[in-house]
């Protein structure tokens, strides 16, 4: 038997997968980041789980909405918080730092 992996797809909105994601995300936050994520696996102990959603790509988090973690995606953070203009080429991200 496979097993069934939910994840969110590019619309936001729940799918089934038979592989399982390769980032994890906040949906309170709308922050996404790598499953390994020192600062997400510590927030798991404080309730952190209840509002945790994956994506099999980091264009399907983008897509929905959601900015990378500052802590485990670096490089993509810093991209994000200089802004630019929202779904450009250069600046894939929909959301502006405030």
């Amino acid at each position: 038997m496979v097993k069934i992996y939910r994840l969110l797809g590019p619309d936001g909105k729940p799918c089934e997968s038979s592989v399982l994601g390769d980032l994890g995300g906040n949906s309170k936050a709308r922050i996404y980041g790598k499953l390994t994520c020192p600062s997400a696996n510590a927030a798991l102990v404080k309730g952190y789980a209840r509002h945790r959603v994956f994506f099999s790509s980091e264009e399907d988090a983008i897509a929905a909405g959601y900015r990378p973690c500052g802590r485990c995606m670096r490089a993509q953070y810093a991209r994000w918080n200089i802004g630019g203009v929202p779904g450009s080429v250069n600046y894939p991200w929909l959301t502006l730092p405030k």
